[in-house]
């Protein structure tokens, strides 16, 4: 079964580790370059810790990294010299309950013990000390620096249970393990002789950690812990758990400082665990044995927190919490323990630590005295055991910031430095529940076989802009080809650099580690610092009657007259419209087929600009005597327009015209009629929705959308000292926020639901509230009060919520009785937009109830040949990327109904060296603040002053920097795997044309072929030996499935593959098996053939997959695909070529 591992030999790994080190310069899929190499001159080395040199301070937690000899030997390669062994009881035929692990955020899981016999777990951290032995003259390391590891063992739960046989027979092998080295002594001698002088101690460990099941009464652990010390003479730390800060302090913290209030934990939890005075008890006696033997004692912090199953991943009604959730509890735990401690020194209370370490705390955890530390959640996430490098990287910095020479030094004054974590930890944005803002970066494809590199920020971008690649650029200082990039797939790159949603950062991966990179701030920077000269103002209301501008001459019939158009002279072309740009777009033959545009919003601009680049002239016509559409609403303090001009600018000189205060008055099938090709409808919703209600006629009530324009034209309207907002979507944010700087005074937005129920774009909502912005919840507007004429407030209804609407938002329900009343000298109606389209009167163009068009998903046809329509007038009020990619499937369509092959600008995509890829993953395996723009500071927003301040060039690469390359590799599954069962292969792409046979009157047959492609380089395989199911590869897939049961399965083990029913491989020799649907299939590489045979026939290939020879073995009806001969084959020769340590070569 999958879920049982199958440990390796201790032959079998150290060939491994050979050949691999030998032939991809890496142990276990971890590069080179993430080992730590040793150092005479770490400061951060203890000279005496359990009576060994320890060369660094931390390492993995007992757990899922500390069972398989390859997950020790992984930790130890990366900085991990303090190996907590996992924990071993006397049950070990326990079934754990799979998926065991659930990291999404902070951590949960549902295992505790060893998943093997103890005869099993002994041998594998025999054959792991034996191994790390060895590895420093593998590495080139010997003489560098003492080996400095210290293993430790865990056990548990009972005293019976710790003194029995067997536990005794495990405890005594880790005491003394000469006749099992004396096994591997014999291993080197006769298979690997230049290893066989090293001297491998046959003491792994003198010390022990003690883990007791929750409600352990502290008798029990006294005795245990004496056992331990005195007929053991083990050093000795107990695990205590963080229920000792009692029940109301634990959800004080949880819920009112941490905001994790969906942690539910019953008090029974509580009831039964140790309470904190029997603890301090405890600890004071077990301290005294371990004096009165000259032992070391200490506890361990801590264990992790029981509580309710609320997220339903994992199986079961318990789970185990830890990671970032968890450590502000313990840290504040050590805080406690420490002063009832401190006898002046503050060293009396030894304190190994584990709850939510990581590289940016580790520091301070050192500092407060608590030494070693170690961590099991910070490495099941993406970077894995290479985080180490960042942990140590930091510990030196904070030791160099200090004048540290040692970790003694560094925590001089441990109990002020606890003190001052235990406070920070409360208050620090990072271990609250909404930094984490978005949630794991998922797509909604399902995971295949095979090419699962994908970016989640380009999945989740509506024009798929190729976000990796320009952030690449930028960080190597190269705006030009950043530029480029984004103009490929971006019609718009200055708008959306100030206004877009950027719901790409939503999927960034980087949500997996601290927060998303500033994708919408690093477009803006390429835009401003990219080969573009400022344009002159080609459009512009001063401007429309230019008659120095270029007239073209379209269709007047149509149109309420006179025309007038502007575009901009060929001599002063944007920079962005390049020679080779204009090549494509502005030399239109003289055939060149035009098309109408109504509307020169954000769609209409991207319709034209695909259009204009395909050789097709674009008319836009807008009614307003400006373009832009809805843009020109925005707020100039977040966009200014200057720069809405400089796209469209650029639109035009690429060879668009746009015709200004020209309402279409006619159905767009007039327009064909005049000689266009086709109409793309683009107008929008640019019409207030009205609120029907007493008193909303009347001076001082004002639409958001009049307001805003008149504020855009300069005017600023008498709104009294207090304006009333009612809505809740982008529209009324900005109507508050613009109304705040009109009257001097916050104003007050009215929603009949909750603030999680808003439309309202989150960042919008919190730059409104920040800026104090008062929000009055769950009230439903019931009459606009007046006295005198002049508006004096708003009646109200307060509402509750009740069940989910069709959107998923609960829907308000009146409360009777429950009026009240909301003082307002002004009062602004968002409730909503409608479109106009009294044009469409006689169009075959057809309505929804709501007024926007019924239009074609994947063209945008509107129910009429040759007439498109996309944008807000389709979907309702949307995004300005939405509306753009709708602009650009209207392009595409009419390309391809005008028989124009379509096209989009040409760009230089990042192609990165393997060299670069591991620079990549460098930085995959670090924490990395945020490089946020500068904001206008809270106070300085009186007036229409841009907020968002551009990123310097150093701060733009350095953010660049950040992404994590997603479009080139993922490999996530393969870091955060802990057995190190998902691998990395490579292959060549591949292009077959596969046949499918049939068999037709007892003969075999080609009946047709079918396409088989793997397009990308990089592919994952799994190793099935390795696997316990845990999970944790599910949570971490940019895509919806398991890569432990969807990738190609290897099965080191021929008796285990034959077990298995599908998706089952094995390789021997030049011959690939497989099992599916319980039969099996073989092929096997011979010279230039490809033999495959299964129950029904053998087939001989050549490498291209052409049929040679056939064989019917026994007749089928139906067809027979050759599929997965083809799918064997790419695993085969991928695994052959870049993993052939896997197959022991």
């Amino acid at each position: 079964m999958s879920d049982r591992m199958n440990p390796q030999p201790f032959e079998t790994l150290l060939r491994w580790i050979l050949r691999e080190y030998e032939h991809a310069q890496s142990i276990f899929g971890i590069h080179r370059s993430f080992f730590y190499t040793p150092r005479a001159d770490a400061p951060y080395a203890l000279a005496d810790f359990y009576g060994s040199y320890m060369a660094t301070p931390i390492g993995p937690a007992a757990g899922p990294h500390t069972q398989l000899a390859q997950n020790i030997v992984s930790a130890w390669l990366c900085g991990g010299r303090f190996i907590e062994l996992k924990t071993v009881q006397i049950m070990d035929e326990l079934e754990i309950p799979r998926p065991c692990i659930d990291l999404a955020d902070e951590g949960y899981n549902v295992e505790w013990s060893q998943e093997f016999k103890l005869e099993q777990s002994a041998q594998e951290y025999i054959n792991a000390w034996a191994l790390i032995h060895l590895l420093p003259r593998v590495l080139g390391w010997e003489g560098k620096a003492p080996l400095g590891t210290v293993f430790n063992m865990s056990v548990g739960y009972n005293l019976d249970g710790i003194r029995s046989s067997r536990m005794t027979r495990f405890m005594d092998r880790m005491a003394d393990a000469s006749a099992e080295i004396a096994e591997i002594k014999g291993v080197l001698r006769r298979r690997f002789p230049q290893f066989s002088d090293i001297a491998i101690p046959p003491r792994l460990t003198n010390s022990v950690a003690l883990s007791t099941m929750h409600g352990c009464p502290p008798d029990e652990i006294e005795r245990i812990g004496r056992y331990l010390l005195e007929e053991r003479r083990l050093h000795t730390a107990v695990k205590l758990n963080p229920t000792l800060l009692g029940r109301d302090e634990v959800l004080r913290i949880l819920h009112r400082e941490l905001g994790f209030t969906e942690i539910q934990i019953p008090e029974a939890v509580f009831e039964h665990d140790l309470e904190y005075s029997k603890a301090v008890a405890l600890i004071r006696t077990l301290g005294d044995a371990a004096t009165r033997q000259g032992l070391t004692f200490g506890v361990k912090l801590s264990n992790t927190l029981a509580m309710r199953n609320h997220r339903g991943v994992l199986p079961g009604d318990e789970v185990y919490m830890s990671g970032r959730a968890l450590y502000p509890i313990t840290i504040n735990l050590f805080h406690r323990l420490a002063r009832d401690f401190d006898g002046g020194s503050g060293h009396d209370l030894k304190v190994s630590f584990s709850a939510g370490a990581d590289a940016l705390n580790v520091a301070d955890i050192l500092a407060a005295g608590a030494c070693p530390v170690t961590a099991v959640s910070d490495l099941l996430k993406p970077g894995g055991y290479a985080r180490f490098g960042q942990w140590l990287a930091n510990i030196e910095a904070a030791m160099t910031a200090a004048r540290a020479d040692s970790l003694a030094t560094l925590a001089a004054d441990p109990l002020a430095n606890l003190a001052r974590a235990a406070a920070e930890a409360l208050t620090e944005p990072r271990y609250k529940k909404h930094y984490v803002r978005y949630g794991l970066p998922k797509t909604a494809r399902r995971l295949e076989l095979f090419d699962c590199v994908a970016a989640p920020c380009v999945e989740q971008c509506a024009v798929r802009q190729d976000v990796p690649d320009y952030a690449w650029w930028i960080a190597q200082g190269d705006c030009d080809t950043a530029l480029e990039v984004i103009l490929a797939r971006n019609p718009l790159p200055a708008i959306t650099g100030y206004v877009c949603n950027a719901l790409c950062q939503t999927r960034c991966t980087r949500n997996d580690y601290e927060g998303p990179v500033a994708i919408r701030a690093l477009k803006r920077f390429a835009e401003e610092h990219g080969r573009i000269a400022r344009p002159h103002a080609a459009i512009s209301a001063s401007a429309s009657n230019d008659t120095s501008a270029i007239h073209p001459q379209p269709p007047t019939s149509t149109l309420q007259s006179p025309v007038s158009s502007l575009q901009s002279p060929t001599s002063n072309l944007h920079p962005l419209a390049s020679p080779s740009l204009v090549s494509i777009s502005r030399l239109y033959p003289s055939s060149s087929p035009r098309v109408a545009i109504i509307g020169a919003g954000p769609s209409g601009l991207a319709a034209a600009y695909y259009l204009a680049l395909n050789r097709v002239r674009p008319t836009i016509y807008e009614a307003k005597d400006v373009a832009g559409g809805m843009l020109r609403l925005i707020p100039t303090f977040r966009l200014p327009c200057e720069i809405i001009q400089q796209d469209v600018d650029r639109i035009v000189d690429l060879g668009a015209e746009i015709v200004l205060s020209h309402p279409v008055a006619v159905p767009p099938e007039a327009l064909l009629q005049e000689g266009f090709a086709a109409v793309y409808i683009a107008s929008g919703f640019q019409r207030d929705a009205r609120l029907q209600i007493p008193g909303i006629g009347g001076p001082a009530v004002f639409s958001a959308l009049d307001l805003l324009a008149a504020v855009h034209r300069g005017e600023r309207p008498n709104l009294g000292r207090r304006a009333l907002v009612i809505g809740g979507g982008d529209t009324a944010m900005d109507a508050a926020r613009v109304a705040q700087r009109l009257t001097g005074r916050p104003a007050t937005v009215v929603y009949r639901r909750t603030r999680q129920e808003m439309p309202a774009q989150a960042e919008e909502l919190e730059a409104a509230l920040e800026e104090g912005m008062l929000l009055e919840e769950l009230a439903t507007p019931l009459e606009v009060l007046r006295q005198d004429g002049q508006v004096v407030g708003l009646r109200c209804l307060r509402n509750h919520l009740g069940e989910a609407g069709p959107d998923g938002r609960r829907q308000p329900v009146p409360i009777a009785g429950s009026e009240f009343k909301v003082a307002a000298d002004a009062i602004i109606v968002a409730v909503g937009q409608l479109p106009d389209l009294t044009f469409l009167d006689g169009s075959q163009v057809t309505l929804h109830k709501n007024g926007s068009i019924r239009a074609d998903a994947e063209t945008g046809l509107a129910g009429a040949a040759r007439i498109y329509a996309g944008g807000d007038v389709v979907v309702g009020p949307d995004s300005i990327i939405a509306a753009c990619a709708d602009g650009r499937r209207a392009a595409e369509a009419i390309c391809r109904e005008l028989g124009i092959a379509f096209s989009q600008p040409p760009a230089q995509f990042a192609r990165l060296s393997e060299e670069e890829v591991i620079c990549v993953k460098h930085v995959r395996a670090r924490k990395e603040t945020e490089r946020k723009p500068e904001m206008l500071p809270i106070g300085q927003r009186r007036g229409f002053e841009l907020i968002e301040q551009p990123l310097t060039e150093e701060q733009a690469r350095a953010e660049a920097w950040r992404c994590v390359q997603c479009t080139t590799f993922c490999d996530k599954c393969v870091e955060v795997c802990p057995n190190r069962s998902n691998l990395t292969f490579f292959i060549s792409a591949v292009r077959w044309t596969v046949p499918v046979l049939v068999c037709v009157d007892g003969q075999l047959t080609v009946g047709r072929a079918e396409p088989f492609a793997v397009e990308q380089t990089r592919q994952i395989l799994h190793v099935d030996d390795f696997c316990n199911e845990c999970g944790n590869c599910d949570t971490f897939c940019v895509h919806q499935g398991r890569p432990w049961w969807d990738k190609p399965r290897l099965f080191l083990s021929e008796r285990d593959f034959l077990r298995e029913t599908s998706n089952a491989l094995h390789i021997a020799g030049d011959t690939i098996r497989r099992r599916e649907n319980g039969q099996e299939l073989r092929l096997t590489a011979v010279d230039d053939r490809l033999v495959y045979e299964s129950a029904r026939v053998r087939v001989v290939l050549s490498p291209a997959f052409e049929v040679r020879e056939m064989e019917l073995k026994a007749p089928f009806t139906g067809e027979l695909a050759l599929r997965p001969a083809a799918e064997m084959a790419v695993v085969l020769e991928g695994v052959k070529e870049s993993l052939p340590f896997v197959l022991g070569r």
